[in-house]
């Protein structure tokens, strides 16, 4: 292991009972047989961390409008305390998801690393993620990070009406990592958005989020877009980067849970993210919802992995 590799701590984390498909659990070890086989040795090569879901849950969840609140919440937890020490060792944390929920997680584990910092998000997906208990539709959580992170209920777009153990559970993952919001929505940026609701969109109209949409990266470029994005998060101190692989079309990627047509290029993502981790402001990457379940090949998780294993480069090539 060299010098600069010690700088960087992959944080995997096992779990998808947030999801709609479960699955995105496996996606670490399809990553890590890509690997093998390429004679990578990527997981040899790097500091492993690792957060498995020991909740041993069986059946249907308890609560209707945040499933699976509880079990989701230790994850969540532990995974905060994982960035933070992290962090606080001023390593660089790589983090290897299931499902996206987990990302709440890495966000107060930023906050709780850098308290008295302004932190921006550039958020790669498919999906905005911006639901909260009180406004989804299916209750599942790994379309609720955002909201979790940036504490925010959307009452005027209330639908649903939350059981008081639901809003104990709602409660406690807003405000892990302190009694404030531990992400301002105006410190986020969308990539490749492209299928959400009403309720969602209301937010980013209401806080002006920037959201690149697939045909204007693909108009302005790679090396535009992020120029953009980083001028638009210019007074942030931390960047954090987070890529859900639905963001990439199904054509290229169809190994996840949720697709969603009209996505990126294969290329595009790489290039993204190649680029994103470039900026030395960037001090956190997450990679989510790779669900080798749904592969037309082991290929799939062979491109997947290829991305993991080029940011990585870029990061290590700027360090």
């Amino acid at each position: 292991m060299t010098d600069l590799m010690k700088n960087i701590t992959i944080v995997e984390v096992y779990s998808d009972i947030a999801g709609y498909k479960k699955g995105a659990s496996l996606g670490i070890e399809a990553l890590k047989a890509s690997s093998k086989e390429l004679n990578a040795n990527y997981f040899e090569k790097l500091q492993l961390e690792s957060i498995e879901d020991d909740s041993n849950h069986e059946g249907e969840s308890q609560f209707l409008h945040a499933k699976y609140a509880d079990v989701i919440e230790p994850i969540i937890s532990k995974l905060a305390h994982k960035v933070k020490d992290i962090r606080n060792q001023n390593k660089f944390p790589i983090i290897l998801a299931g499902d996206h929920s987990s990302c709440a997680g890495t966000m107060h584990g930023l906050k709780m690393a850098h308290p008295n910092s302004e932190i921006g998000v550039v958020y790669i997906d498919a999906h905005a993620d911006f639901h909260s208990p009180y406004t989804s539709g299916s209750g599942n959580m790994h379309g609720m990070p955002l909201a979790m992170a940036c504490a925010i209920d959307n009452l005027e777009c209330k639908r649903n009406e939350l059981s008081e153990k639901e809003k104990q559970y709602w409660e406690k993952l807003k405000f892990l990592a302190s009694d404030e919001p531990s992400i301002k929505p105006e410190n986020i940026v969308f990539c490749a958005v492209r299928d959400y609701q009403e309720e969602e969109m209301a937010l980013i109209k209401k806080h002006k989020i920037p959201l690149y949409s697939v045909a204007e990266i693909t108009q302005k470029g790679i090396s535009s877009t992020v120029e953009e994005i980083f001028k638009k998060l210019e007074y942030c101190d931390h960047i954090y980067v987070s890529f859900d692989v639905d963001s990439v079309d199904p054509l290229y990627v169809p190994g996840t849970g949720t697709p969603a047509k009209n996505g990126l290029s294969y290329e595009q993502a790489m290039q993204l993210n190649i680029e994103l981790i470039k900026n030395e402001k960037v001090c956190c990457w997450e990679m989510a919802e790779i669900n080798p379940l749904y592969n037309n090949s082991k290929d799939d998780s062979t491109r997947i992995f290829k991305i993991l294993e080029k940011v990585t480069q870029s990061l290590l090539n700027n360090y």
